[in-house]
Formats: structure tokens, C-alpha cells, sequence
């Protein structure tokens, strides 16, 4: 590395910020950055810099592949995508842009590091590559290393030094011979012979990449080719001039950056990203032929204990020894991957001519003694390690990956809820609810219970610390309720709803009950209609726009005084739809609601965006406060945001206020609320 130029396009300031961090860390040299495509073109024009970084969804009227299209074309300067994007179409069109890496948000150091190192190499490469067709431009207006001219019997009639390195043959042995006696051409991918039809035709002008060419003695490249018909001084006579470009090495380099993009660079296996195209790729074959497969989990038991006590560098070490330990039980046709953190997935695949479970069991019990026999070392210390081993079979109820790896974590937690070391196999009936069920039938009961009133509405007292202050609060909460009356928490539901786009339905459904239950309760003149009812809304809703008209026409039509309700946005949605955020909070306020930042800790815990939130609560994360009473550097975390939020003027909640010298350490602090189990556990909402 020598202090490349990057520029980045990317429209969220907060995480340009952080990337340009990260990459000045990495040695590299940010000359640039832009939010829209407008202003990332001018930019890069004025700056060249040696690569561009660049997110697909841009402020402006065009997007990153547009941008990245167009300084390919005009300046042919090199592009990384750098998105959360993967869907088929999106990725299809950024292949126009020819891109030379395509990096998943969210993603480690480490791995930009390695696919930057890799690109830049792989530009270089190219760049060198230019340079020698340009050198050789004035030989037979040709842009490429080997040159043969062919006659119109297919006959050679010229080959140049480069031609005779990959044809094995010299110049001169090689004239009067036909094309096919020296090589022959085929796809790359498919392995089609690629026939020459140019040969004593008029067509003027041939390119073709992506070839195999394999010479007389089996020798083959991976070339580009070039094809221009050339008339000879004598009549009738009309000549072909044939270049062809070695790109033998830079296909390697384009599997070596494959290979990055589909393995975890810590262990080799598989990444999570790969294991799900595989899992699903079995799973549709399943569905097509007989055959069995089966997913084994692994989760090492107390891995933070290692990580804590040693340092993360031991705890790589320990990841790397149970990788090695899962490969050697591989047989052809298995494959294994490490799904994140300290969890491993490994799939056998068989015949279907047996049932697996006898022999899958024998593994896992295998797999369990030899991580449990054999200790953890690390610097003269000498650690127990255990597992736990989840066995799923893979069937046609699983409709995708995401059934299957949420089996495997059901499953896993079932033996690591007995103390681990053990393994569970998974059944549907095991468990007697929600979690049991795929996800399509969870996204049906999420339909079901917004349609047909199953969810129910919760709330938890907010209690005011202070004696002068005498506005009580409570949050408002929601629950599912099945036919037979089963509760089903919110999170077993939530994270389902989050990640198939439906926390906006239910986050309406929340809001117009909410406002409903309200008037009720006023009208009956119960207590809690004194309280300031605080309402969640999730990221998703925050960057609906037509979310603010709802929430007004909702107030309007139940008529409730908008000072009566707090709107609470956790601190990861708020900052990451930070200007969506911050125009729904200046509107909403104006009509007179307040809003409190949640979970404030958990995310980027910076003070500097409150600036453009202007929020009237902030709620301490929960993660702090649990273990204030016991740890000092939780209590110091707690004592710090409180006292920048009474500089800031902001009112502050402490959450999991689990038991009462919790409470009494907040209020020693002076936190202005405290929620939590310490207080009371959600209730029913009465109406």
C-alpha cells in the first residue's frame, strides 16, 4: 500500500464519516466524498483518485451504478459497490458498471482491508495490461499480446513473437498450417466450442471474451479476442488479423476475490452469505429428487469467557482449532461454513436412502467429546471448552434458509439451556408455539393478528425519581394472543416483522389502538389516563413518509391531546434514517408530541446528532444499567450520559431497573425515570 486515493460516495454522512475512519486507519488516503450522484461525478472528475467506494443508493436523481457506469466510460477509474443490497436485479445491473468487488453492509475491517488490497492489486494488473496493448497498437492495429494474421483458407500467414509463447509453435513452423491445427477455441463457461465464422466472410470486426484457448499440444488460456479483416495489396485477396489477450492471471485473481466474497477469512469455511445460497440450493433439490440432508450447529459454550479472559486474538485461535475440527468430518458433497461469531453450520448431504438421524447423532456425540477432550491453551493457560450441537434435518417444510438457521438457533438453545455440552435434535413439536413454525406461517399469524384483533396491548409504569416531579409515565407494549390463549412475546414475532418489511403495520396498528385505548380510559376516569403513554416506533416506519399524516389523522379522529403521548425511536433506527427522523420529529412536535431516543448505548452513542433529533427523553440502554450495582464501568457509563443530558437539557430514563438499589443508585445520579421489573412487569392495558 501506498497511500491510494479512495473516494466515497455514500449518502449517509454519519457512516461516510465512519468509513473514511476506517480507511485512513487502513493507510489510505480519502481525497473526497459526496452524498449524490450529481456531486460524486464532479468530484471524482476533479480529484482522479485511484478507486471509488460506492453505496447503489444515492440522494440526487441517479444512483451509484448510474455513477459508477459512467466514471468507468469516461474516466476508467475503478469501483467497489459497498451496499446491503444483494437482490438478483440490483446485482445484475451493477455488472454493467463492471465493478471490482461488491461489499455486503454490514461488514468487519478486516475484510474491506483484504478486498481493497485485492482491487487495487487487480487495477494495477489491468493498468499494466493497457499499457502493453497500447505498446503493440502500431503492429497490425492491434490492442492485444498475440497477434496472428490468417488468410482466406484459414491458413496462418503471420504469427508474432507472443502468438508463437502461446501456440507453442514458431512463426515459421507454424506458416500454411490451418487455425484449427494449432488451436481451438471454446466458452469458458460452458465449455461450447466457439466456432469462426468471421473466416472468409465480410464481417470487419469480432470480440469475443471469456475464451478458452487451447493449443496443439493441450495447453489451454483463458483469452480475449479481437478479430479484423484486413485487405491484402493483391486483388481479391482479404486477410484476418487475429489478437488475442492472455487473461489467464487476472481470472485468478477474479476466483481469488470470489473465493473472499464467499468464505469467512478467518477459518476458511464458508460465510454466512454462501451458506445460505447453499442451504437453499439444497433445499431445492430436496424438493426435486430423494435425498437427505442434514444441518448440524455448533456453538461453542461460554466463548465470551475466553474472549474476556485472553483477548480476541485467543478467541480466533479457539475459532480457527474448532474449524479445523468440523472440516476433517466433511465427506464429498458436505460443506461447512461459519455462520457468525462462534456458531458453525455444517450440512451432510446423503442419498435419502436411509434415515440420517442414527448416524448424524453418532456425529454430533463425536464432535462433543472431541471438543470437550481436548482443553483450550493460550499463553500458559489452560481453559475447558465444551459445545453444543444441534441436529435439524432438512425437509420440505423448510421453505428457505431462514427456516432452517432458525431451527438450528431454537434448537441450540434448547441443550445450552441445561448447561450446554450436550446435543438436541430438532421437532417441530418440541416447541408448543410460535417458535416452532416456519417463517411464511409466522408472516400468516402476523397477517392474521393485524386483521383479525390478536394482538393485545401491554404497558409498563414509568416511575419518576425525583419528588418535584410528579408526571408519571408508561410505556406502551404489544403482545400476540393464539386461539388458545397462548402469549406469544414480541420477540419472537418483531424480528420476523422487522426483516419482511411489516413492523409499519404493525407500528400503525400500535399507534390508532393506543390512541383508542386513551380515549377510553379518560372517559372512564382510570388513572392511567394521567400518565404520558410513550409509543415505539420502529426504523422502517420512520422512513414512510406518509407515516406522519397517519399519526395526525389518528389524533384528530380520536381527539387526544397530542402532550399525552411520547414517541419513542431507538438511537440505531434514528441516526441511520437520520433526515427522515429528524423532519418527523420537528412535525410531530410542533403539533405537540414529545419523543424520547431509546436504547440510547447500544448504537453509536454519539451526542453530536441530538443536535438534529431534538428529542425530550433519552432512555439509557439496558445494558448499562443491569449491572450498575455491580460494575463500576457501567455505574461511570450511566453517571457520564446523565450528566451531558442535563447539559443538554434533556430528561433522561434508565431501563431494566431490575431491583430497587438500581433505582436507588439512578436517582443518586439523578436519572429522572427508571423502568424495569424493579418497578412493576408489563401489564395488560384495561380496555
Amino acid at each position: 500500500m501506498s497511500n491510494e486515493r479512495i473516494y466515497i460516495v455514500e449518502d449517509e454522512r454519519i457512516i461516510a464519516i465512519d468509513l473514511q475512519r476506517r480507511l485512513e486507519r487502513l493507510g489510505y488516503v480519502v481525497c473526497g466524498s459526496a452524498a449524490s450522484g450529481e456531486l460524486a461525478l464532479q468530484g471524482i472528475r476533479e480529484q482522479r483518485p485511484h478507486l471509488v467506494l460506492m453505496d447503489i443508493v444515492l440522494q440526487g436523481m441517479i444512483d451509484g451504478i448510474d455513477v459508477a457506469v459512467r466514471i468507468r466510460e469516461e474516466l476508467d477509474i475503478p469501483v467497489i459497490f459497498l451496499t446491503a443490497y444483494t437482490d438478483k436485479k440490483t446485482i445484475e445491473r451493477a455488472k454493467a458498471a463492471n465493478p471490482l468487488g461488491y461489499i455486503l453492509k454490514p461488514f468487519k475491517e478486516r475484510d474491506l482491508a483484504t478486498t481493497l488490497e485485492m482491487a487495487l492489486f487487480k487495477s494495477v494488473a489491468d493498468s499494466k495490461i493497457k499499457e502493453k496493448e497500447q505498446l503493440f497498437s502500431a503492429i497490425l492495429n492491434s490492442t492485444t499480446d498475440a497477434i496472428l494474421v490468417v488468410g482466406n483458407d484459414s491458413e496462418i500467414i503471420f504469427l508474432n513473437p507472443e502468438a508463437e509463447q502461446i501456440l507453442e509453435i514458431s512463426d515459421e513452423a507454424a506458416r500454411a498450417k490451418k487455425t484449427a491445427e494449432l488451436f481451438t477455441l471454446s466458452n469458458m463457461d460452458s465449455g461450447d466450442p466457439f466456432q469462426m465464422p468471421f473466416l472468409g466472410s465480410n464481417m470487419k470486426v469480432l470480440k469475443a471474451r471469456n475464451l478458452r484457448l487451447s493449443n496443439w499440444r493441450q495447453h489451454s488460456f483463458i483469452v480475449e479476442m479481437t478479430v479484423n479483416r484486413e485487405i491484402s495489396n493483391k486483388e481479391g485477396e482479404k486477410n484476418t488479423i487475429i489478437s488475442f489477450k492472455d487473461i489467464s492471471r487476472l481470472h485468478e485473481m477474479t476466483d481469488t476475490l470470489k473465493y473472499q466474497t464467499s468464505h469467512d477469512a478467518l477459518t476458511g469455511l464458508l460465510n454466512r452469505n454462501e451458506l445460505a445460497l447453499r442451504i437453499n440450493s439444497t433445499l431445492a433439490k430436496l424438493s426435486q429428487q430423494p435425498g437427505s440432508a442434514t444441518a448440524i450447529f455448533v456453538d461453542i459454550d461460554h466463548f465470551s469467557v475466553i474472549n474476556d479472559a485472553c483477548g480476541t486474538q485467543a478467541g480466533d485461535q479457539l475459532l480457527k482449532e474448532t474449524a479445523t475440527r468440523i472440516r476433517a468430518k466433511l465427506r464429498q458433497g458436505d460443506y461447512a461454513a461459519r455462520s457468525g461469531g462462534d456458531d458453525f453450520v455444517f450440512v451432510r448431504v446423503g442419498d435419502g436412502a436411509d434415515s440420517p438421524m442414527t448416524e448424524e447423532i453418532a456425529l454430533a456425540k463425536e464432535l462433543i467429546e472431541e471438543i470437550r477432550a481436548e482443553p483450550f491453551h493460550w499463553n500458559g493457560k489452560t481453559f475447558p471448552i465444551s459445545a453444543s450441537v444441534a441436529i435439524v434435518v432438512l425437509e420440505q417444510s423448510f421453505k428457505n434458509e431462514h427456516d432452517v438457521m432458525i431451527a438450528g438457533t431454537q434448537t441450540i438453545a434448547v441443550a445450552q439451556e441445561t448447561g450446554g455440552n450436550k446435543y438436541s435434535v430438532y421437532t417441530r413439536e418440541k416447541s408448543g408455539g410460535f417458535e416452532s413454525i416456519s417463517i411464511s406461517e409466522c408472516i400468516s399469524k402476523i397477517h392474521e393478528a393485524l386483521t383479525k384483533g390478536y394482538f393485545r396491548l401491554y404497558y409498563q409504569p414509568i416511575k419518576p425519581l425525583r419528588p418535584t416531579n410528579k408526571n408519571t409515565k408508561l410505556e406502551i407494549l404489544i403482545r400476540m394472543v393464539e386461539g388458545n390463549g397462548n402469549i406469544i412475546q414480541p420477540g419472537e414475532f418483531i424480528p420476523i416483522a422487522e426483516r419482511y418489511n411489516l413492523m409499519p403495520s404493525i407500528d400503525r396498528w400500535v399507534i390508532r389502538n393506543s390512541f383508542q385505548a386513551y380515549k377510553k380510559l379518560k372517559a372512564a376516569g382510570d388513572p392511567l389516563a394521567d400518565s404520558i403513554f410513550c409509543v415505539n416506533l420502529s426504523g422502517a416506519s420512520l422512513a414512510d413518509e406518509s407515516i406522519i399524516g397517519y399519526i395526525l389523522d389518528a389524533a384528530d379522529e380520536f381527539e387526544i391531546p397530542t402532550s399525552k403521548f411520547c414517541i419513542e425511536v431507538t438511537e440505531t433506527s434514528a441516526i441511520l434514517n437520520l433526515t427522515s427522523a429528524s423532519r418527523f420529529i420537528y412535525v410531530l412536535k410542533e403539533r405537540g408530541f414529545t419523543f424520547a431516543l431509546d436504547d440510547f448505548g447500544s448504537g453509536f452513542s454519539s451526542f453530536n446528532y441530538l443536535k438534529n433529533l431534538p428529542v425530550d427523553y433519552l432512555k439509557i440502554d439496558g445494558s448499562f444499567i443491569r449491572n450498575m450495582d455491580r460494575d463500576a464501568v457501567d455505574y461511570t457509563m450511566v453517571l457520564a450520559i446523565s450528566s451531558m443530558c442535563r447539559v443538554l437539557g434533556l430528561s433522561t430514563i434508565g431501563e431494566f431497573a431490575e431491583n430497587e438499589t438500581i433505582i436507588q443508585k439512578l436517582r443518586e445520579i439523578g436519572v429522572d425515570y427508571a423502568q424495569g421489573y424493579g418497578i412493576s412487569k408489563p401489564i395488560p392495558l384495561p380496555v
